[in-house]
């Protein structure tokens, strides 16, 4: 038997411990273990995997917290320190010791050194210097992804991906940035073989493309994008908004690195089979076996006839819908309510206009941005569509849309590779009613198809998770 043990986060004052039995198929809530408010995001440290850090998701500055996990999955509180920003949504430690927070509701992103004979405390001296503040109005940075030295972080307000990396004092600063086609909202990324996948929330697209050598503004074209939004009946009114993304790692029973991501339905039309996990596969990966043009695996939602070509263009948030959007985490109300309200609309309101719902898929053309802007310049950003494209530069090749049975979802993970666990994906939703809890699926088919093997309902808004080391 073998059991795993899952923390998950949420907009709660707890964050919550999972037990799942991979024999029984059994997902157990064990513990609600008191934290901070709203712990939306929690991610292990690399140094020692007893150690947990939390974002408070709140306003109108947010906190980030550590813990001491033990055996069971309990939680103890070390510290607390101030992001210096409004509600922190992402939290992912570095390499070179610091634990860095994104401040949605700020222009900027905090990075937090920590003490390095016990990473469980933080360093509060001096938190200024570690505060970098992004040239951009709106700005809501998402997310921290280290790589190669650099931290890319992308802004689904500004619609660029900043690139912060540290100076001959050791201090984090901006040098440089990659510009995003306006309205598109880059939320959540992914790195391999020196390739950028966005996951864009607001026209719930997939791009890829190479990154530019640093530190500059260069921005590189793209060179394969598509719809994520699910095939629906005709005339479904929904509105959808890409949320989280993972490409998972090569493996002898899982060979082929696919890309994972997640579609949220806002309504005001609901599917009963809940939100999907979208899974491609890109053919440029060095070693890849393409799928494209094999039947859809067994259980999947149809795929869409053909290519539909959509123009990415939304127009930008006013201030004021900012702020009110930031009132709302004041008042801890759900987050897919302030996302309604950033973009426009209100609780009861009819959903802004999106990708239609038969577009899964589909090549979609971009809309040029803005002018790179330092270093040197670059070939200028045009439409992808069929024929514009290098096939040696490879394709994304949707391979299938899973329904999850939850309504809302923003976030999911694999397990880790090391204690198998990479067969497995434990997905939750953000949403007060508590429609479709937390589930965990199973990879099959070489992880190009999730099965349902464990589903618990007690308790609502799972936001993030982390799997734990599995005793040996």
């Amino acid at each position: 038997m073998v059991n795993f043990t899952i923390l998950a986060g949420g907009f709660s004052n707890f964050i919550a411990t999972y037990v799942f039995d991979s024999d029984a198929g059994s997902l157990a809530l064990t513990k609600q273990n008191p934290s901070g408010d709203a712990p939306s995001w929690i991610a292990s440290s690399l140094v020692n995997p007893s150690i947990l850090y939390a974002v408070n998701e709140i306003s109108p500055v947010g906190n980030l917290q550590s813990f001491i996990v033990d055996a069971e999955g309990g939680l103890t509180l070390v510290d607390t320190v101030s992001t210096g920003g409004n509600a922190p949504t992402f939290t992912q430690p570095l390499t070179t010791g610091e634990v860095p927070a994104a401040n949605f509701g700020s222009p900027n992103a905090s990075f937090i050194s920590v003490d390095p004979a016990d990473p469980s405390r933080f360093v509060k001296d001096n938190l200024q210097s570690t505060i970098v503040e992004f040239p951009a109005s709106p700005s809501n940075p998402h997310q921290t992804l280290e790589h190669n030295g650099e931290v890319f972080i992308p802004d689904l307000g500004a619609d660029k991906i900043w690139r912060v990396g540290k100076d001959e004092a050791g201090q984090f600063r901006l040098q440089g940035q990659i510009d995003i086609a306006p309205g598109n909202g880059p939320r959540h990324i992914a790195i391999r073989e020196n390739l950028l996948f966005t996951l864009h929330e607001k026209t719930s697209v997939l791009t890829v493309q190479p990154i530019p050598e640093g530190p500059n503004g260069t921005t590189l074209p793209v060179i394969a994008n598509v719809s994520i939004v699910p095939t629906l009946a005709p005339g479904f009114n929904g509105s959808f908004f890409a949320a989280e993304i993972i490409i998972s790692e090569p493996t002898e029973q899982f060979p082929t690195p696919l890309i994972y991501v997640s579609n949220r339905n806002l309504g005001p039309e609901f599917d009963p089979q809940g939100d999907t996990i979208a899974i491609f596969e890109f053919t440029g990966f060095s070693g890849s076996n393409s799928t494209a043009g094999s039947p859809a695996p067994s259980g999947s939602t149809e795929l869409g006839a053909g290519p539909v070509v959509t123009q990415l263009v939304a127009a930008q948030p006013e201030p004021s819908v900012v702020r009110r959007m930031i009132k709302r985490h004041a008042r801890r109300r759900i987050h897919d309510e302030a996302r309604r309200q950033y973009y426009g609309g209100s609780a009861g309101s009819a959903a802004p206009a999106v990708p239609s719902s038969s577009c899964s898929g589909s090549t979609v053309t971009l809309v040029a941005g803005s002018t790179p802007t330092g270093g040197a310049s670059s070939p200028e950003q045009t439409p992808t569509g069929e024929g514009s494209v290098d096939p040696s530069q490879g394709t994304l090749v949707l391979v299938n849309q899973v329904p999850t049975g939850i309504r809302l979802i923003r976030s999911f993970a694999i397990g880790r590779v090391q204690d198998g666990g990479d067969e497995f994906v434990i997905a939750g939703g953000q949403n007060d009613s508590n429609e479709g809890g937390v589930a965990v699926f199973r990879r099959i088919e070489g992880g190009r198809n999730l099965e349902l093997v464990a589903r618990n309902l007690e308790i609502a808004s799972r936001t993030s998770f982390v799997f734990l080391p599995v005793a040996n």
